[in-house]
């Protein structure tokens, strides 16, 4: 019995001296997600593992350092405040050439979307908002707002219910188009930029340069807000998924 615990008391202790070394040297680093913005894959309240062991790849999840006030009022870098951390996908980097049309992400001409899982709106009439179930667009784990306009509605929906209803129901992809200095769409490039947030490019991406995005694209704040990430701002890669 002595000897079982000196090994368990050994084995904790092993444990718990390699996860100090991890989270000081970043090879292991643990966050709480507090957002919808990556949303169906990554949900807010989720807890994450990163490592700054991994090399950076394109679909990967990236956690970076920046200045940036992520709030629909605040569009500027807040130098004043210590640099927060920030969890996106990494959709382009260094050479890439990347272009959004009518919402769908195009990285070197190649449609990037079609193997993700995202969070997109679409524009229903108001007869065919009333067949979604209740339950697909009043759910309690997610906070996307549903809007009305006139006499239609925009839902949010993923690829699971995009492919439940695009067969009962006419859904057109709401496309914002809001080019005024208020959205703050890549003001950050150019002042007088006239491109949005589901149109913008072609955008050759510079060196040391990286461009993320969030999966629930019309609720997050991403490099279409604050700009390019560059590498030594970047302090992992996401374990998982």
């Amino acid at each position: 019995m002595k000897k079982y615990f000196i090994v368990l008391i050994i084995l904790c202790g092993s444990i718990l001296a390699l996860w100090i070394a991890g989270r000081v040297t970043g090879a292991l680093q643990f966050y709480n997600i507090p957002t919808i913005a990556n949303e169906p894959t990554i949900k807010a309240g989720d807890k994450i593992f990163a490592t700054n062991l991994k090399e950076l790849h394109p679909y990967q999840f990236i956690v970076f350092a920046s200045n940036y006030a992520d709030s629909l009022n605040t569009l500027y870098m807040n130098e004043s405040k210590p640099a927060s951390n920030y969890l996106f996908r990494l959709c382009g980097i260094s050479g890439d050439i990347i272009e959004m049309k009518n919402g769908i992400l195009f990285v070197n001409n190649k449609n990037f979307d079609n193997q993700l899982d995202l969070k997109n709106q679409f524009k229903v009439v108001q007869k065919d908002f009333y067949v979604i179930e209740q339950e697909d667009i009043y759910d309690n784990d997610t906070n996307d707002q549903i809007i009305r306009t006139g006499d239609s509605f925009i839902v949010t929906f993923d690829n699971l219910l995009l492919k439940k209803y695009q067969s009962k129901i006419t859904l057109t992809p709401y496309i914002i188009n809001d080019t005024s200095n208020l959205s703050g769409c890549f003001k950050w490039f150019d002042k007088h930029s006239t491109w949005t947030t589901d149109n913008f490019g072609p955008l050759k991406i510079p060196s040391n340069g990286y461009f993320v995005l969030g999966d629930n694209r019309h609720n997050a704040m991403d490099s279409r807000y604050f700009g390019f990430v560059i590498k030594d701002d970047i302090k992992g890669v996401m374990l998982g998924k």
